[in-house]
């Protein structure tokens, strides 16, 4: 069976980008960890399958994927935990999924990779060196350099993702931040400023990328804001304190204006985007 749509991940906003995808009658494989990952709310629905993958592992992925797919969406990824299982899930799963894509004949990848490929810098635009530090962003950075070797077989997009947060994301920047003020932990942060971006903002860019059949590299990300501000809003929200709050004087800006430009990107204020992502916290 042929399905238009397949998504590496269903969590946070990829589920919000499943339903899109479903109301428009078109068909959607789905990649969870285990069955029991799947929403209720997702069983019965018309038009979309379910596969079972970690891509922290060692995945044979033709014993999952469909025999055919005409749109890929790589959004699954690792933030935190042991190195092997970092690089298995950032950098050799989008190897192996570039190479099962060309195999299948799919006609586009698009692929989220995160703004902390840039390394440090501010106000940052999609031709900024790339220069990643920690070992989050080395594999992110390494996933995109095997792009190239596939741009004649597929339409490939690069969505860079500064700091990504929201309902249902429990990994990443500020979801660390948000639990370690939840357990009244200290909270380091590398960064003293950064421009997060809200995952509900993320979804309307991609079908524009989905709809446009657009190549391109893409920053998507907040306004700036200070890390301590976060931590005080996240505070706030919570109802919680951490122990003491340590920065350092980094910072890690993106500019979202091809992204506001070419994909009609718009910016959830990061008061509401905090609340919604945040308040089940309390």
């Amino acid at each position: 069976m042929e399905f238009d749509n397949l998504l590496t991940s269903a969590f946070g906003f990829a589920e919000k980008l499943i339903l899109e995808l479903l109301q428009r009658g078109e068909s959607v494989y789905a990649i969870y960890p285990t069955p029991k990952d799947v929403p209720m709310s997702f069983l019965g629905k018309k038009n979309i399958k379910y596969g079972f993958l970690k891509f922290e592992h060692d995945p044979i992925l033709e014993k999952t994927l469909p025999r055919r797919v005409k749109h890929i969406f790589h959004i699954f990824d690792m933030y935190g935990g042991r190195f092997s299982k970092v690089f298995k899930a950032n950098t050799l799963a989008t190897l192996l999924l570039l190479d099962w894509a060309k195999n299948v004949g799919a006609e586009s990848f698009t692929h989220l990779s995160s703004g902390e490929v840039y390394g440090r810098g501010k106000d940052l635009t999609e031709e900024a060196a790339l220069e990643p530090h920690g070992f989050y962003a080395t594999t992110k950075y390494q996933a995109e350099m095997f792009f190239k070797y596939y741009q004649r077989a597929l339409r490939i997009s690069t969505v860079r993702l500064f700091f990504p947060f929201g309902s249902g994301v429990e990994q990443g920047f500020l979801f660390d931040l948000a639990r370690a003020v939840k357990s009244g932990n200290p909270v380091e942060s590398t960064y003293d400023q950064i421009s997060p971006t809200f995952g509900d903002d993320i979804v309307a860019p991609l079908l524009k990328i989905h709809d446009r059949k657009q190549v391109g590299v893409y920053n998507l990300c907040g306004s700036p804001i200070k890390v301590e501000t976060i931590v005080e809003k996240i505070r706030q929200i919570i109802g919680k304190e951490p122990s003491k709050i340590t920065v350092e004087e980094n910072e890690l800006t993106g500019n979202a204006r091809l992204a506001r430009e070419k994909l009609g990107y718009v910016e959830t204020s990061i008061d509401d985007a905090l609340e919604r992502a945040f308040v089940h916290m309390k």
